[in-house]
């Protein structure tokens, strides 16, 4: 992991839009993350996260208005906003991206991840609004509960102090970065980015918009993190949020909430807790879209796949897809167990080869079925596995539970590149 992010601007529409990006290059583990942060917030909110996840291509952008982005007096609604991430998105080449936003950031990511299923691949919603705001509150409320006056400090140690008490133990000199890049500097000191102007047409895009509408949009996994400490939450808040939860899982059943004991600046407060559950959502994310690109392959399956040895059929080769999916599930429940002892020599050529004659008889849907099988009972226990108990067995044995379940992936989309070579040869 670099100490020092990448960064870059993209202008779009006259306006430069300001991003950070941290990975390894050309080696990441995909899906890229695309982080959107919060109301007066920066890109540098997700410095600490980033930091715990060096293995993957993360971009977080400083929407306009905030950070080193432009700040233009209009256009900031959410369609535009969520046309500057989009444009980022594909700029930057990212494919599908799993969206991660907080807060106010979390409703434009909603929007993007809902309206471009061909950006983004899954959502993780930070803290955000999951009811519609109109629904609760009269918009004079809103503008009144939302919008108190920016505040004007004499130095940036002044600026940083009053920051910090909104992390209180949380802090460290890590945070000061993140801070100064939040603020600009005018008469009397140094104030945010924002002018009130500015803040209050994003406060009513975020007093519009319709979050039920949009959950059951998202094409790819929904999680959602909500945080269970509120001070000075309105009376019943706690009530009316539980009560969108529940609504939130009536529209969208598959969807996964996770409560932290934490304040709203989650992930300041628990980056490592919050790294991992990004982890996690990434490998469900990927591995579900390795599962849906193999349920649609088609065609000739008796083509020539592999030219051996073993010389394997397109059918064959989905056999050992599928017999190695449901491999994978021992080699992943094996996390945190015992080290095995020594035993004969594992011979996988021997094994793949007796595994893919056992299902000779079986047809290409149950062939299918399995895989699909399998991906789901894998993601089912890594929903809550510790991504860093070392796995017992297989060829990843000694490794890391996540760096595994990296590997494995990785095996199973090149044979399924190798499928598709074979099954559409003019497309490959």
């Amino acid at each position: 992991m670099e100490a020092t992010p990448r960064q870059g601007f993209i202008e779009r529409d006259g306006v430069r839009l300001h991003y950070r990006e941290w990975g390894p290059g050309g080696n990441a583990a995909g899906p890229t993350l695309f982080f959107l942060h919060g109301l007066s917030s920066n890109s540098l909110f997700w410095k600490r996260v980033a930091q715990r996840l060096p293995h993957r291509r993360i971009i977080a952008l400083d929407q306009r208005s905030h950070g080193l982005s432009d700040r233009p007096a209009g256009g900031n609604d959410p369609a535009t906003l969520v046309a500057d991430a989009l444009s980022v998105i594909r700029e930057l080449g990212a494919g599908r991206a799993l969206i991660v936003g907080h807060s106010w950031g979390s409703t434009i990511a909603l929007e993007l991840a809902a309206t471009h299923p061909d950006a983004a691949c899954g959502i993780f919603f930070l803290d955000g609004p999951i009811a519609s705001m109109s629904q609760l509150m009269r918009w004079e409320d809103v503008a009144e509960r939302m919008q108190p006056p920016f505040p004007v400090w004499p130095d940036l140690a002044a600026a940083r102090s009053h920051h910090g008490s909104y992390v209180a133990e949380a802090w460290d000199d890590d945070l000061e970065q993140f801070v100064d890049a939040g603020l600009a500097q005018v008469d009397g000191g140094w104030t945010s980015t924002l002018t009130a102007p500015v803040r209050l047409e994003m406060l009513r895009g975020m007093f519009a918009y319709q979050p039920q509408l949009l959950w059951g949009q998202v094409d790819g996994p929904v999680w959602v993190g909500l945080a269970l400490r509120r001070p000075g939450a309105p009376v019943g808040g706690e009530e009316s949020r539980r009560k969108a939860v529940e609504e939130l899982l009536a529209a969208r059943p598959d969807a996964r909430v996770i409560w932290y004991d934490s304040r709203h600046d989650i992930p300041l407060i628990l980056p490592d807790q919050v790294a991992a559950d990004i982890e996690r959502l990434a490998l469900t994310a990927a591995w579900r879209l390795f599962a849906e690109q193999a349920d649609k392959l088609t065609g000739d399956w008796s083509k020539a796949a592999l030219p051996g040895p073993p010389a394997w059929s397109a059918r064959d080769l989905l056999a050992h897809l599928a017999s190695t999916q449901t491999a994978l599930l021992r080699v992943a429940a094996s996390a945190g167990a015992p080290a095995q002892g020594s035993g004969p020599p594992f011979d996988p050529d021997r094994w793949n080869r007796s595994q893919v004659e056992r299902r000779r008889d079986q047809t290409i849907s149950v062939l299918k079925a399995e895989l699909a099988q399998g991906v789901e009972s894998l993601l089912s226990l890594l929903a809550e596995a510790n991504l860093d108990q070392t796995v017992a067995v297989g060829p990843e044995a000694g490794s890391a539970l996540g760096a595994a379940v990296r590997v494995m992936l990785a095996h199973q989309e090149e044979h399924l590149r190798e499928l598709n070579r074979t099954l559409f040869p003019a497309l490959s």
